[in-house]
């Protein structure tokens, strides 16, 4: 992946040149990351909490005609749809893999995925604050509280417990943990890929908004069709061309493009 390093601006400071380019589009589609980019980060899962300013927005721009909203995220879909709750709102779940009705994966690999799984469990017990969610077609190791050096040294047990099945399943690389998954589970860069190559997307803008590394491919995918790219959160090497500082610039961001849409 060709990440460069380079300086970016914040969105508002280029804000008239972006705004010019969604009023002369007819449709926008906008992807937003959830953990980090729609909710603030939380130690654990369930304690996030969208805020009402941010839902309100939501739920005006999904009534747009000419916008399409597309929550993407490596949580589950249930949990998006539970936790954002917007109707009219697209649900990705799993990096955008989980897009509608129940997806399973085959037998051979949820077995070596359990495997994977309760191996690490036994291996990790000793690293303080570094736990391991289960989901039904993959699981994640979290490393939040965990020391720069136990992550290294987690990230190298996660790859040698993969390695023997690395045909089956394969390890996904985030900032604060590590997504262990099958295969047929792409990156958030395909996802965006599939979703705007649909007849009723196409020519619409797409604009991503992003904070973690498993959003880089998908601000590629967005660049790849002119689109708008936006880093959220603390700055760092990207393929994002513009940021934000946190989920509240956010919010202000798509009250912005909804004052921009006819």
């Amino acid at each position: 992946m060709n990440i460069v390093h380079r300086a970016i601006p914040h969105l508002f400071a280029q804000w008239d040149r972006v705004a010019r380019r969604i009023r002369l589009n007819k449709r926008l589609v906008v992807f937003l990351d959830f953990d980090g980019t729609l909710v603030r980060l939380a130690p654990m899962p369930d304690a996030v909490r969208l805020d009402d300013r941010t839902r309100e927005v939501l739920e005006r721009l999904a009534r747009h005609s000419c916008v399409t909203l597309a929550a993407i995220s490596g949580r589950e879909r249930e949990q998006l749809q539970r936790h954002i709750g917007v109707r009219g709102m697209k649900y990705l779940g799993l990096y955008g893999w989980e897009s509608g009705g129940k997806k399973r994966v085959a037998l051979p690999v949820r077995v070596a995925l359990v495997r994977t799984l309760l191996n690490l469990k036994a291996e990790l017990r000793r690293y303080p604050g570094v736990w391991i969610e289960p989901k039904h077609s993959s699981f994640s190791v979290h490393l939040m509280g965990a020391t720069p050096e136990a992550r290294r040294r987690i990230y190298k047990e996660v790859q040698r417990r993969v390695e023997p099945v690395r045909e089956m399943i394969h390890v996904m690389t985030n900032l604060r943990d590590l997504e262990v998954a099958p295969v047929s589970i792409g990156d958030k860069g395909s996802a965006v890929q599939k979703f705007l190559g649909q007849a009723a997307m196409r020519g619409a803008l797409p604009v991503y908004f992003g904070d973690d590394l498993s959003d880089e491919p998908a601000f590629a995918a967005a660049q790849k069709q002119k689109g708008i790219s936006i880093l959220v959160g603390r700055r760092r090497v990207t393929r994002a061309r513009f940021s934000l500082r946190g989920p509240a610039e956010v919010a202000a961001a798509l009250s912005r493009m909804e004052e921009l849409i006819p």
